[in-house]
């Protein structure tokens, strides 16, 4: 399957969400993390001639909900050296917005602990520091936010996909009835290169 198959078949089944395991869930799951994410896995070789050769440990992976099955499916590109876990570090990742109207293509960082053997969400004011200080080293180097200029709103009501937003330092929104139109290879890239440029500053 193609990556903009794979990209609109999620959003088809957005708006049939539920927490269970229903047949339209598992089929978003498989989409999520054999699909996409097998998708992303292959494109490993060409992302990596964004990165700076200090992180040649690149790897991605994805989850649709542990346990209860998630409003906000994702999928992420990562160094495992600079964030070897969805809590730790900045990361590429691909959300989807609840109603399955969209896409964004992000970077973004960790936005839960664990804590007293609970996830919890990282405060707002801690969040807004590490997104603002991302946003100020893409600035530095590319004089501008653009391409990833956009507001990332996922629409879901559960708090977890609400701490996602508020730890995207970068967004780049794709309707999805403009996805055929669009160079998915070429965002991509984009997102790495500014990945890279974050890794190196940190």
């Amino acid at each position: 399957m193609a990556i903009k198959e794979t990209l609109a078949g999620i959003c088809a089944l957005q708006p049939k969400y539920s927490s269970s395991n229903t047949p339209e869930m598992q089929e978003r799951g498989y989409l999520i993390r054999t699909e996409l994410a097998g998708e992303l896995r292959e494109r490993i070789p060409a992302l990596q001639e964004a990165f700076d050769g200090l992180f040649d440990d690149l790897s991605v992976d994805a989850s649709d909900g542990i346990g209860r099955k998630t409003e906000a499916p994702w999928v992420r590109l990562h160094s495992k050296t600079m964030s070897p876990n969805p809590r730790e570090g900045f990361y590429l990742v691909i959300h989807f917005a609840a109603d399955g109207s969209a896409i964004f293509f992000t970077v973004g960082c960790g936005s839960t602990i664990w804590s007293g053997g609970d996830l919890r969400p990282i405060s707002d004011e801690e969040l807004s520091k590490r997104t603002s200080w991302a946003r100020s080293i893409i600035q530095l180097k590319w004089g501008t936010l653009a391409p990833f200029e956009d507001e990332i709103a996922l629409g879901a009501s559960a708090p977890l996909p609400k701490t996602f937003e508020k730890a995207t330092a970068i967004a780049r929104r794709v309707p999805v009835e403009n996805l055929q139109s669009i160079d998915v290879d070429n965002i991509l890239f984009q997102a790495a290169e500014r990945l890279s440029e974050i890794y190196l500053a940190q």
